[in-house]
């Protein structure tokens, strides 16, 4: 396997705030060198989408191929482990497709662990949790984190945002697995959640319930048109006005359980300053992906991560911490919401936000 070619992205890791409390510093700290060559070998985390096969259908997402194109083999999974290692990688995120029904899974987690990833995390819907044994076969192989996929407490708007009638059954069986692990084995858990228009307001009571429920971390996406396809579903994407308030919530709420709490793909100007420390750092992660097919990329170059700026942002005071907004939502909501943070205003807050991986 030949190396990639050096990207552009951060000069490093800037040192974060406190997870989700507002910090006051003397001054304005630098803002991030977007444009500084920076090696392969600095990454921390290296995500592997070993397939895009899933046993959802879920709105919005592409990630549900079973062809053999959007599949790596075993032995280019192997390659692929020991490259992250060689360049530098602490961490391993497994994604998807639903990394859970590949066959070579188990095999997969045992060979991260040999390798010396210290935090073996899988992303997923939880499903197959469900079954007996399945989370003690995967935490005996080396699986130490599990996020898994928030759509709704509502049985009835999960499984229809999913597609799939009875994911939400099988995520709390899964759930309720998870936490009957031994304390010293069960793994660390974290919900990802995917803010649309039919779910926005329910946010806080999802945090509160899932918080409850043995997670200490959320992660909040803004829905995407980037993978809808054919299907129109503009009627998915909230306008960020509407959900604000459930989201600072939310967050408030996580906080209140001890739990920490990320929102991604949300500009400055669209939560009060004192709610910036949830903005989500992308190259704070030092985070590289590979899907099938080889493509490699760092985190904060995906066309999730990287947001459009209108002639309002040129006035902002953080413009040069912000990530913008997607293209995709500004073609559904436009561009009124888009207003420029006074130096007043943006005066005592830090800016910089904060990564996924908090520990």
């Amino acid at each position: 396997m030949t190396d990639p070619p050096t990207v552009l992205r951060s000069s490093g890791a800037i040192p974060h705030a406190a997870p989700n409390r507002p910090q006051r510093p003397t001054s304005m700290p630098s803002p991030p060198n977007t444009g500084a060559h920076r090696s392969w070998g600095a990454m921390r985390w290296f995500e592997i989408s070993p397939g895009f096969a899933c046993n959802c259908r879920c709105s919005g997402c592409f990630s549900c191929s079973a062809e053999a194109s959007s599949q790596m083999d075993w032995p280019e999974v192997q390659r692929w482990l020991r490259w992250g290692r060689a360049k530098g990688a602490q961490h391993l995120w497994l994604s998807g497709g639903e990394p859970t029904l590949r066959r070579d899974f188990f095999k997969t987690l045992r060979l991260a662990k040999h390798l010396g990833y210290q935090r073996i995390k899988v992303q997923t819907n939880g499903m197959l949790f469900s079954y007996e044994g399945f989370a003690e076969k995967a935490v005996a192989a080396g699986m130490n984190e599990v996020n898994l996929l928030l759509k709704s407490l509502d049985p009835k708007v999960h499984d229809a945002l999913n597609r799939t009638p009875g994911s939400h059954r099988l995520l709390q069986e899964g759930l309720a697995r998870l936490n009957h692990l031994p304390a010293a084995t069960r793994p660390r858990l974290e919900g990802d959640i995917l803010m649309t228009s039919r779910n926005c307001q329910e946010m806080p009571e999802l945090v509160r319930w899932y918080s409850e429920h043995g997670l200490v971390h959320f992660n909040v996406w803004l829905f995407s048109l980037v993978d809808q396809g054919s299907r129109d579903l503009r009627r998915l994407v909230p306008r960020m006005a509407d959900c604000r308030d459930a989201l600072m919530a939310a967050h408030d709420v996580a906080l209140a359980h001890g739990s920490t709490f990320c929102s991604l793909n949300t500009p400055h100007c669209a939560v009060p300053p004192a709610y910036w420390s949830m903005q989500f750092d992308a190259a704070g992660m030092e985070l590289a992906v590979v899907n099938p097919g080889g493509h490699v990329f760092m985190l904060e170059t995906s066309s999730i991560e990287q947001g459009s700026f209108v002639a309002a942002c040129d006035r902002c005071a953080v413009r040069d911490y912000c990530h913008g907004m997607r293209s995709d939502y500004l073609e559904v909501h436009g561009d009124d919401e888009l207003q420029p943070v006074s130096a007043e205003d943006a005066a005592g807050f830090d800016p910089r936000g904060s990564v996924l991986d908090l520990p």
